[in-house]
């Protein structure tokens, strides 16, 4: 009964963290410079799992989310303004992704990626 009325009270820009009635933000610039201060392992840990084997790429999958835990709360906890201890205690893992989900969706974070790399230069090729 409980989740049917946080349920009823949600939208996709609204959802709960725990007990916590959150709404999905929009990223602004002041948003990205708190975000890349809280990163620290997630980039690399990312990486590894996108050079993993095939034949172990869910267990890598497993330990860098083992190892990403406290650093997807930390971003959940800048991005929704809840404390971390909190988020820690009581949200459950899918709501934090949902979360993030959410987050990534509202924002269109594929196409500013997209666009964000067609801006860079490309890389120098080397002909022989």
């Amino acid at each position: 009964m409980k989740n049917i009325l946080k349920n009823h009270f949600t939208n996709e820009n609204t959802l709960y963290l725990g007990n916590k009635r959150v709404e999905v933000k929009k990223l602004t610039p002041n948003m990205w410079r708190k975000l890349f201060s809280t990163v620290d392992k997630l980039p690399g840990l990312i990486v590894q799992v996108l050079l993993a084997p095939k034949q172990e790429f869910y267990s890598y999958v497993i330990s860098a989310s083992e190892l990403a835990m406290d650093e997807i709360v930390e971003i959940v906890s800048v991005l929704s303004g809840i404390e971390k201890s909190y988020l820690d205690e009581h949200a459950g893992t899918d709501e934090i992704i949902d979360y993030l989900v959410r987050t990534v969706k509202k924002n269109n974070l594929r196409d500013v990626i997209k666009n964000v790399k067609s801006l860079l230069p490309e890389p120098n090729k080397t002909e022989r």
